[in-house]
């Protein structure tokens, strides 16, 4: 799967029926609808994913690996060099379903491994295991707060 590429229809063409699949519900009429699609067993690693795609075009805008057991160390093996080490804080005035609200932040709560020129971000938790491994179509958060504006 490629994010920001394939399409619901290729998940499933890919990877089968789904454990379970549901759609968000809009704030408003303009809001962007998003169907959320969860799957054991697919991926680099053992665990639990989530793939989130645009439901009117059914683009893949995200896909979340949540692995089982998986440290820092073996992920940076994995996936190799070129990566930078971000902190990031949430936006608490930001409401985004598809999305988290999260900034750059040299004090925020989250440290992230970023992979950005091949769109992978692995969030890591205590003793630097990997609690997610993202992979997305752009930034993963704002470069700032949008709560200061």
């Amino acid at each position: 799967m490629t994010v920001g590429k394939s399409k619901h229809a290729d998940m499933l063409r890919t990877w089968g029926k789904p454990r379970w699949s549901g759609n968000s519900k809009p704030e408003d009429e303009d809001a962007r609808q998003v169907t959320w699609t969860n799957y054991d067993k697919v991926g680099e690693f053992a665990g639990l994913t989530t793939v989130v795609s645009d439901t009117r075009s059914g683009l893949i805008t995200r896909i979340n690996f949540y692995p089982a057991k998986l440290s820092r160390q073996e992920a940076v093996a994995h996936f190799g060099s070129g990566y930078v080490v971000t902190r990031y804080a949430f936006d608490s005035c930001v409401s985004e379903e598809e999305s988290e609200a999260i900034y750059e932040s040299p004090t925020g709560p989250l440290v992230i491994v970023e992979y950005r020129a091949r769109g992978v971000a692995i969030y890591l938790g205590l003793k630097d295991m990997v609690t997610r491994i993202s992979y997305v179509n752009g930034p993963i958060g704002s470069t700032r707060s949008k709560c200061s504006d």
